[in-house]
């Protein structure tokens, strides 16, 4: 990889995006997909980037206690987000993604406006059972196909009103599962190799730093503002998706 400046722009996009996902649990596919595909073709730059996501989302679920109540409670929702992980990756090459990015961003966007409006919207014990599995599908395939699937992941454990700490270990462990089966699907279908490998290492441990340091303003954030911070968050990703589509 030539060290010129776009290598640092992406260096510095990466050490962003380590630190949005250190912060808010989520955000780092996102972020660091798109601008690592200025140097590397996107295929690639989805497969380097799927040992990170592993190693900064087993951290944060391993921050104290062990949640094994998010297996009992997400496990519908586990076992679609595999399927559609295989799904979506094998239509990586095919389906164009403007329109998924496209979708997906006026989703959240809408999210953020509901929000921000003072609706109380919240999702009821009965209706998350019903909904689980849904989504779990539809965020694999999203996964598979764009490596974003974390704003639909995190729109509805949103609305299932979470603490910030259950928020975030709940969806490290979904990204855990859905970022070892993109692993396994991207083996299947060769796009994972001795090169790639060795890349996405090197990835890891430079973004170790910008994860570090979001994991501590993490703990200095309150309830109240880290939902503030999320939203936001969600209006970037949204506004990103959409201008990503139409540009």
């Amino acid at each position: 990889m030539p060290y010129d400046h776009t290598t640092i722009l992406v260096a510095a996009a990466l050490l962003l995006a380590a630190f949005v996902k250190g912060t808010t649990g989520m955000g780092f596919p996102l972020i660091a997909t798109p601008m690592v595909a200025l140097l590397l073709d996107i295929r690639t730059a989805i497969t380097i980037l799927i040992i990170p996501n592993i190693v900064m989302d087993i951290t944060q679920v391993f921050r104290g206690s062990f949640p094994a109540g998010v297996f009992r409670r997400f496990a519908w929702l586990l076992l679609l987000t595999i399927i559609g992980v295989f799904l979506g990756t094998k239509v990586l090459a095919t389906l164009p993604l403007w329109i998924l990015n496209l979708s997906l961003g006026i989703m959240v966007l809408a999210f953020v406006a509901w929000t921000l409006l003072r609706f109380d919207f919240e999702i009821s014990p009965r209706a998350e059972g019903v909904l689980s599995p849904a989504v779990g599908m539809v965020g694999g395939f999203l996964n598979g196909m764009t490596n974003a699937a974390g704003p639909a992941l995190a729109v509805y454990l949103y609305s299932l009103k979470l603490q910030k700490t259950d928020f975030i270990k709940s969806i490290s462990i979904i990204f855990i599962i859905t970022k070892v089966s993109q692993l396994v699907a991207v083996s299947t279908w060769n796009l994972f190799n001795g090169s790639t490998l060795l890349l996405s290492l090197e990835v890891t441990l430079f973004i170790l730093l910008g994860f570090y340091i979001g994991l501590k303003i993490q703990d200095r954030v309150n309830q109240q503002t880290f939902n503030r911070a999320l939203l936001v968050m969600l209006f970037m990703i949204g506004l990103a998706l959409v201008v990503r589509a139409v540009t």
